[in-house]
């Protein structure tokens, strides 16, 4: 007996196109099932039929681009099927060709990268086989949480400034954007209060300094004496906005903690009579760290890396470059120069990508090099030190002039990305071992790498389970019917659990977007009681979710306006 119901299913959303297949299946608890069998279709192929003990199932193989399927559910204690939803998978966009030199070594997961300028974003495994990718959106991956959260700009030209902010989800979905009243660059974090943190361009009018280039800036009208402002100068500025109401609660502006006595005097040679604005700072990432409260962020005209207390906003220090203020503290003979992208580790280590753009002056080098860098900072009784710990340059033509970045991954390895060689992603042991290695084909001017990330599958925070890892069913808690259903503007949801437990009690929509969490944080045993405020979202079907650390769930409401 086939039934046409289809209200048990969550996602893939029925009638959806996606954009990924590695696919995750969810559906909803039936009372007094203890198991699932989950069938996926291909045509009259069957492509997967497979018993589960969870409310949700990840499908990492056996789905192909430009093809139909469709999938249903059936609980253990029923002879009636629940579906079945049909979904559709896009197209692939990206253009990757994977070396593997010694696959026993490489890092776990797969490889995701943003290309600029044609605006787009993908990931790939290890043979190089592209299972995600941002679709019809012009997204442009920053980072990610690693987690399950991503974050990025979008193209949006009829914007007054043309790349916002966003995070986003897998179906290149936006779930939230920064208010774009400044033009936001580089990097989006997200604070472990809720909020969002970004960089803002900033300008001031100040002097065109004296140099070899006065003459030159003189012949050109400028008065250049050093003292007059007369140029726009480019700066930055750190900005945090309430995740709700959008508003700035906190900032920091590089005029009112750097000196401009401080500058890349390579940027002013042929300034005048090119360039109108002089790009002073150009910060290019930020990174919070949570158990130190602190900041750091990468600043490169200045080849300097920062470390910034949060609740005071002063330095704690400058590692760099050495410059005229002095006010660099620590690293001058480091030789980092322009560097791209920051990893703080546990240990408090520092991992950049040494653009090099200076190299033939800071290093010596015979030409201009780029190195992966990792640079263990020590604390002496207020006195700072630096080493690089370890380094990894990359041949001449796979110089970055620009972008990239370095990620130290879970086995020690290091993930190393450049535009060298038209978007370059290396996997290097701490031996210095090229052990993997992407050609992204992204050729200037129309595409340049922006960064990578190896990160551990599409579904990062799932609990669904494979083919072979079933287990027996562990109940350790039990999500009551929500109520009044349908509801508006509140409803009610309780739960129990037997056992201490990390509980994430959460909303999804129709579309499987996570909207907000209602609750996340360590509970014990006993009967539990929360309520979910609608009252900002429009009437339609809401999915709450209950997860704890060996079991999930999920209850469908109605919300009638």
């Amino acid at each position: 007996m086939t039934s046409i119901s289809m209200a048990g299913l969550v996602k893939p959303v029925n009638g959806s196109t996606l954009n990924y297949i590695h696919v995750l299946f969810e559906w909803e608890q039936e009372t007094g099932a203890s198991s699932y069998n989950l069938q996926v279709s291909q045509g009259n192929n069957l492509i997967i039929e497979i018993e589960v003990s969870s409310l949700s199932f990840i499908l990492d193989e056996d789905i192909d681009w430009e093809s139909f399927y469709s999938w249903k559910v059936r609980p253990n204690n029923s002879d009636s099927w629940i579906g079945p939803y049909t979904f559709f998978t896009g197209s692939a966009i990206s253009n990757v060709e994977v070396i593997i030199h010694n696959e026993n070594l490489y890092s776990p997961g797969l490889t995701i990268f943003s290309s600029f300028f044609n605006y787009y974003s993908a990931a790939f495994d290890q043979a190089g086989n592209e299972v995600w990718n941002t679709g019809q959106s012009a997204i442009v991956y920053y980072n990610t949480d690693y987690d399950g959260k991503l974050y990025g700009c979008w193209l949006n030209n009829n914007s007054d400034n043309n790349l916002p902010g966003i995070e986003f989800n897998l179906d290149g979905e936006f779930t939230w954007e920064e208010p774009n009243n400044e033009f936001l660059h580089h990097d989006l974090i997200q604070l472990p209060n809720g909020n969002y943190m970004g960089i803002v361009g900033t300008t001031q009018y100040r002097p065109i300094p004296l140099g070899s280039w006065t003459e030159l800036c003189q012949a050109y009208g400028f008065i250049a004496d050093g003292i007059t402002p007369e140029i726009p100068w480019v700066g930055d500025k750190i900005v945090e906005w309430d995740k709700d109401t959008k508003a700035v609660v906190w900032s920091w502006d590089v005029f009112d903690y750097f000196s401009s006595e401080d500058y890349d005097a390579g940027l002013w040679e042929n300034f005048c009579g090119v360039e109108s604005e002089y790009d002073w700072t150009h910060i290019n990432a930020i990174v919070f760290n949570v158990e130190e409260n602190a900041l750091y962020i990468s600043t490169r005209h200045l080849s300097r890396i920062t470390k910034i207390d949060y609740l005071s906003r002063n330095i704690i220090w400058n590692m760099g470059h050495d410059m005229p203020s002095g006010t660099v503290d620590f690293g001058h003979d480091l030789g980092f120069s322009w560097q791209h992208g920051l990893q703080v580790l546990n240990n408090g280590n520092v991992v950049t990508l040494d653009n090099g753009n200076r190299s033939e002056t800071f290093l010596e080098t015979e030409f201009e090099t780029t190195r992966g860098i990792e640079i263990d900072v020590e604390e002496n009784n207020g006195e700072y030190s630096a080493e690089i710990v370890w380094e990894y340059s990359l041949p001449e033509d796979l110089f970055g002039f620009a972008s990239g970045n370095v990620q130290k991954l879970e086995n020690g390895n290091y993930l190393i990305t450049t535009v060298g060689g038209g978007g370059t992603v290396l996997e290097v042991t701490p031996a210095h071992e090229t052990i993997w290695e992407a050609k992204l084909n992204l050729m200037l001017p129309t595409g340049a790498v922006y960064r990578a990330n190896r990160i551990s599958s599409l579904y990062p925070n799932s609990s669904q389970l494979k083919i072979d890892d079933r287990v027996p069913i562990i109940t350790d808690f039990h999500l009551n019917a929500p109520y009044p259903n349908p509801f508006n503007p509140r409803v009610n949801i309780e739960f129990s659990i037997i056992e201490e437990s990390l509980i994430h009690l959460l909303v999804y929509d129709i579309k499987g977007t996570e909207l907000e969490t209602i609750y996340y944080g360590i509970q014990y045993p006993g009967i539990y009681k929360y309520n979910w405020n609608a009252e900002k979202h429009p009437s339609g079907t809401y999915f709450i979710k209950l997860e704890t650390e060996k079991q999930n769930g999920i209850k469908k409401v109605v919300l009638l306006k």
